[in-house]
């Protein structure tokens, strides 16, 4: 079994494995049949750091992501040309973190920006995990 790689910034915990690479991500979730949980941030910012270190560890929150989900850590600062398509989808945001559910293909699902609760989490990812 392979050493889950850690978030660049945060800890989490080692709840999901991250990749600062979205084909990386791509590529490991089509092989466990997941998808990409996609943080879209930067180190210095204080929501980016509670969604990774408080948010994804959360007792109702992790056991989601670890049971369907691959970690990408996107800078905000340097992002994938990929990613930037992505954050498109989501229309007019502004706060980070912007979070991106996509499929293994790396197409849009869901996304928000800023702060979300673990509450908020789980539901979108249990509605997710229905469709």
């Amino acid at each position: 079994m392979s050493t889950k790689r850690a978030h660049p910034y945060f800890d989490d915990r080692g709840i999901l494995d991250w990749h600062t690479s979205l084909e990386d991500a791509k590529a490991q979730a089509r092989a466990e049949g997941k998808r990409l949980f996609i943080e879209f941030g930067r180190e210095a910012c204080s929501q980016c750091r509670t969604l990774v270190q408080d948010a994804v560890p959360h007792p109702r929150v992790a056991p989601l992501l670890q049971a369907g989900w691959v970690g990408v850590a996107s800078e905000a600062d340097d992002p994938e040309d990929a990613v930037l398509d992505l954050v498109e989808e989501l229309g007019d945001a502004m706060m980070l973190p912007f979070v991106i559910f996509a499929d293994a293909d790396g197409r849009f699902l869901e996304g928000y920006s800023g702060t979300a609760s673990p509450p908020y989490l789980v539901k979108v990812l249990e509605k997710l995990a229905g469709a």
